[in-house]
């Protein structure tokens, strides 16, 4: 199969970027199983045994897609849908509210599919070899998202770092100019790293003790779990949006109160085999790309999703805006 992945964006990014590294580990993926792929994106991009066509921003990029190609995969809502080949589009966030998408549309968690009128989901995979995990961990918490996003709940996981008196590293934090937050010393044990490339993040995720990811809203997937979980850190979050999807027994604790998480730091220890272990049941590259087969193949044989509705489209079935901040008993 001849399939096509577009996103607006440089593939990989040098630091922050989500859908950039999914998209990535997908072609990976499908590289690997045998299948042709083409890379649509920015200039810089690069994907080991793609062809990658580079697109500025504006540019007509569906002109670009090559005659062979079977189906186009698209990484964000597209303004003008593509009219010269079949095509799916997943989409990583949470709709608006009324917010309605395309009926070949995916989505990346049960739940996440769910709040969106919708039972076609694919969850996120990266590639585990990608991420060391050492046996011996350093007792320290790390918190790992868009700091300055409410949302994300920093302030929440300083609260129960600062109550287990355990430092904590905090990655994806605004840079400072220069990047002068490398130099300045802990505040109140919290280390701001910035925002760090993959060479910084494996460095503290694969010997620290566990994610911090007190989300204060319906997390669609959330890549930073399955990150830290390679890494052999445990996750201990609140039970919102993928969360419970992915976090189980072994690998970590959900809970709404920040005492019970609290109480778990103190009296429990996960094995970084078995957090790294669940990986491997259900979100690697490899997961993500063969659950999109099945779809790019029923795409191809019908030309709709499996389960598609007939009479509506997928959308956001939030009475609210979907940041507002759900219930979080902070200490």
């Amino acid at each position: 199969m001849h399939i096509v992945l577009y996103h607006h964006a440089t593939i990989p990014p040098a630091k922050y970027g989500g859908t950039e590294r999914i998209v990535y580990w997908l072609g990976k993926a499908l590289i690997k199983r045998g299948h042709q792929v083409t890379l649509i994106a920015r200039a810089g991009s690069q994907l080991t045994g793609a062809d990658v066509i580079a697109v500025a921003p504006g540019e007509d990029w569906e002109a670009r897609v090559p005659a062979s190609a079977d189906l186009i995969h698209l990484w964000a809502t597209p303004g003008i849908p593509p009219t010269r080949k079949p095509f799916l589009v997943t989409i990583q966030g949470n709709g608006k509210p009324g917010e309605s998408f395309l009926p070949n549309t995916v989505f990346i968690s049960r739940k996440h599919a769910e709040n969106h009128a919708s039972q076609t989901f694919v969850y996120n995979g990266i590639d585990p070899d990608e991420y060391p995990c050492d046996k011996v961990r350093l007792n320290r918490l790390v918190f790992l998202a868009k700091a300055s996003w409410k949302v994300k709940n920093l302030v929440g996981a300083i609260e129960i770092a600062r109550a287990v008196d355990l430092p904590l590293e905090v990655l994806g934090s605004r840079d400072l100019p220069l990047r002068l937050q490398r130099f300045l010393p802990r505040w109140f044990g919290v280390k701001y790293h910035g925002m760090v490339d993959d060479i910084e993040k494996r460095a503290v995720l694969r010997n620290s003790r566990a994610l911090l990811f007190p989300v204060r809203w319906p997390e669609p997937f959330g890549i930073a779990i399955t990150e830290a979980l390679a890494s052999g850190c445990a996750v201990l979050g609140t039970p919102y949006g993928s969360l419970p999807e992915i976090v189980d027994r072994k690998s970590g604790f959900l809970s709404k109160d920040a005492s019970e998480i609290i109480e778990v730091i103190r009296t429990r220890q996960f094995s970084p085999e078995a957090c790294r272990a669940r990986v491997s049941e259900g979100f690697t590259h490899l997961n993500m790309a063969d659950s999109y087969l099945k779809l790019y193949e029923s795409m191809l044989a019908t030309g709709k999703l499996p389960g598609a509705s007939e009479s509506a489209n997928p959308r956001a079935l939030f009475r609210e805006p979907v940041e507002v901040l759900l219930d979080w008993k902070g200490i």
